[in-house]
């Protein structure tokens, strides 16, 4: 495994190189998991609160760029049909991030079908994240990266992966267990890990990713590895905001924003 990686080292970083964004994003991670933590403590499960509404709130909400919006709903393409027959029904969204500057349908005040060519990342975000649980995200995932994308020389970066994320406020002790979990689904449903779940985080424990999904992360996979993971307090929303810094500039042509946490590093990668 590299030591000479290109962005982070988290808990074997000293206090001098903590910088703006990692302290930032750090004590954001830690605002969600009390907020998680104070919502168990309701009598009834309908008043625990909403992951997904702390999570745009406090975080997709005031970090994204103002090129993208934040909704819900369903992907569609060129050859989606309306209605379509129970067992061919379009996954449903926890989270888009879509492209403000092309249009969408809209199905009601909170709900929208989204053009596949907008649609930038999708997050699924769960109070706890389970093999099941995982399993609908990457069955979601797969379908999505199989819609046609067109591109075109008009409109920026519509050719580019359609990522997806899962967040989990809980999960299991170690990222090895969602590392086989990833595993077993390729084996269970054949599917092609490229198409499935970028990035899975649980705050508070570790985030797992897909190897080939963030190039700008180098790592010595010489077993051919499809997943790499880290268990780890901090630095996991951190994580997230760092691999959405590698596809935000294709909605238009910002400065390259990667030099905000160049000096932190990733230790302790594990691959699998």
């Amino acid at each position: 495994m590299s030591e000479n990686l290109l962005l982070f080292i988290y808990e074997t970083v000293s206090i001098n190189n903590h910088k703006m964004i990692k302290s930032h994003i750090n004590a954001i991670e830690n605002i969600l998991i009390a907020q998680s933590k104070t919502a168990t403590n309701a009598g009834h499960p309908n008043l625990r609160g909403g992951p997904r509404e702390w999570f745009i709130r406090d975080f997709l909400s005031a970090h994204l760029p103002s090129t993208l919006e934040i909704g819900q709903g369903e992907i569609i393409d060129s050859d989606s049909i309306p209605n379509p027959p129970r067992g061919n029904y379009r996954p449903q969204v926890d989270v888009v991030l879509y492209r403000k500057d092309l249009p969408k349908i809209s199905y009601s005040k909170s709900d929208y079908a989204y053009l596949a060519e907008g649609v930038m990342a999708t997050i699924e975000s769960k109070s706890t994240i389970t093999s099941e649980e995982l399993k609908q995200a990457n069955k979601s995932s797969v379908v999505h990266n199989k819609l046609t994308r067109a591109g075109s020389t008009m409109l920026i970066g519509t050719n580019h992966k359609l990522y997806s994320y899962a967040i989990a406020y809980e999960g299991p002790a170690s990222m090895s267990t969602v590392a086989s979990w990833m595993i077993n689904h390729v084996t269970s449903e054949n599917w092609i890990p490229n198409q499935m779940v970028d990035m899975v985080v649980v705050l508070g424990k570790g985030v797992l990713w897909n190897i080939n999904s963030f190039s700008s992360l180098p790592v010595n996979n010489t077993n051919g590895a499809n997943w790499a993971y880290i268990d780890q307090k901090t630095g996991n929303l951190l994580t997230l905001f760092t691999h959405m810094l590698t596809w935000t500039n294709s909605t238009s042509s910002p400065p390259n924003t990667l030099g905000y946490v160049k000096n932190v590093r990733f230790s302790n990668i594990q691959l699998k």
